[in-house]
């Protein structure tokens, strides 16, 4: 753990509440780093819009332990609140406040039944790879029992009395990867034709004196379906992610696939590629977090063997968007430009070879732009399944253990004896 996590954790005064260190490691130039997420469950990205924006209540999770990393303006003020509302915790019923800076570098651990609110969070975008936590047996099985996973948010007034918290009992069974790959199945086919918000609940006491939840949703009005962009190569596409609306600019996002993700952060400076990056062995699905008046350059040229739309090019212009991804198939050449400030988040489907084989940090090949001798590549076609996935993880959760040793690697075609092409791995120390 580093000195400023060390600082940080300092001054908190509620138990299991806490920062950790993230592993990035830096991506080629100042302040750009690419920072993995060894996780084959769910990661929410939230957005708030770029008006004024704070809860305005507090939350509390039951069955759930948020594990949030804020992104966006290094030099943005968040003000957190928390309160324990534990009963049986030794910090129960204590307040604190803090300001937050975004960063990819760290991640704030809230655990079940501690109240949490956010204020200054107009263009912060926030990351939740969550831990889910059910009800032992003999809770399951007691009519006491008020909580179910539909119903985990509670939610307090943010100018609540300390002394009218009564207190809760969070869950504290973890729950296994089942639950969570059901979750993702779930929310993948709920979200894509929800009608409401995201749900309220809060405690209601009844005349006689009985105690019940209630979870309340607004209606969504229908919008107009946005327009996207269309490029003309074959497999590339721009689409809507299924989101769930907790405002008229914000959201949750759920990313679903079981597949481990990265985020690339690419700065404060734009800086422009002289090289295409290509992968034989990953479909890229990207999600671009930035400002909202960014203008982002695409450019695509399709290095499939045997494609209807081989060699051809394409340029597209788009701005940022939470709730959409760009899809590059395995063999198409990509260059992004106007990056400043953009951070790209992807959790991509991974295809093997014919021996059931991939090796993550030799899939890219650099192609220099200026270089129009195309050359036509055989992709795999064998998609990637759970098992895979959960071999990588297990692979990234050993490597992150330790401090990063180099740079992402940089790939490079030369070519030998009867101009066969040899790809070139490049490294540099850190």
């Amino acid at each position: 753990m580093n000195k400023d996590i060390i600082e940080l954790n300092k001054n908190i005064n509620i138990v299991g509440l806490h920062w950790v260190s993230r592993w990035r490691v830096n991506n080629g130039k100042k302040d750009s780093y690419v920072i993995p997420f060894a996780t084959t469950y769910p990661i929410n990205i939230i957005y708030h819009g770029e008006n004024e924006f704070k809860y305005g209540q507090y939350g509390i999770h039951l069955g759930q332990q948020d594990t949030l990393t804020f992104l966006g303006d290094k030099n943005k003020k968040i003000l957190a609140k928390f309160i324990d509302c534990r009963k049986n915790s030794p910090t129960f019923k204590s307040r604190l406040s803090f300001y937050i800076t975004p960063s990819s570098a760290r991640t704030l651990i809230i655990p079940p039944g501690v109240a949490h609110t956010f204020h200054h969070l107009e263009n912060i975008f926030t990351l939740n790879n969550y831990t889910l936590f059910l009800p032992t047996i003999d809770k399951l099985a007691s009519k006491a029992l008020m909580w179910s996973p539909n119903n985990d948010v509670i939610n307090l007034p943010e100018d609540i009395d300390i002394d009218d918290i009564d207190g809760y009992e969070p869950m504290t069974e973890e729950a296994s990867d089942l639950v969570y790959h059901r979750i993702a199945d779930i929310q993948h086919g709920i979200l894509s034709q929800h009608a409401f918000l995201h749900s309220e609940t809060r405690k209601i006491r009844l005349d006689d004196g009985d105690e019940v939840n209630l979870r309340f949703r607004e209606k969504i009005t229908e919008n107009q379906k946005r327009q996207l962009p269309i490029s003309t190569i074959l497999g590339v596409a721009f689409r809507d992610i299924p989101t769930m609306q907790t405002g008229k600019e914000s959201g949750i996002v759920p990313l679903t696939r079981k597949s481990p993700m990265y985020l690339v952060e690419h700065g404060n400076e734009d800086y422009n590629f002289d090289s295409y990056g290509l992968h034989l062995g990953q479909e890229d699905h990207l999600t671009f977090l930035g400002d909202a008046s960014s203008e982002i350059t695409l450019k695509l040229v399709d290095m499939r063997e045997g494609s209807a739309t081989l060699f051809c090019e394409d340029e597209i212009t788009f701005k940022p968007l939470p709730n959409m991804e760009l899809v590059i198939p395995c063999g198409v050449a990509h260059a992004l430009f106007n990056m400043a400030n953009i951070i790209t988040v992807n959790r991509p489907v991974i295809y093997l070879d014919e021996e059931k084989e991939y090796i993550p940090g030799h899939d890219v090949i650099d192609w220099e732009i200026a270089n129009k001798n195309y050359q036509a590549y055989c992709t795999n076609k064998i998609e990637a399944d759970l098992g895979y996935y959960q071999f990588i993880v297990s692979k990234q959760k050993e490597i992150i253990k330790q401090k990063p040793t180099h740079h992402t690697p940089k790939s490079i075609i030369i070519y030998g004896k009867n101009n066969k092409p040899i790809k070139v791995l490049i490294k540099e120390k850190v």
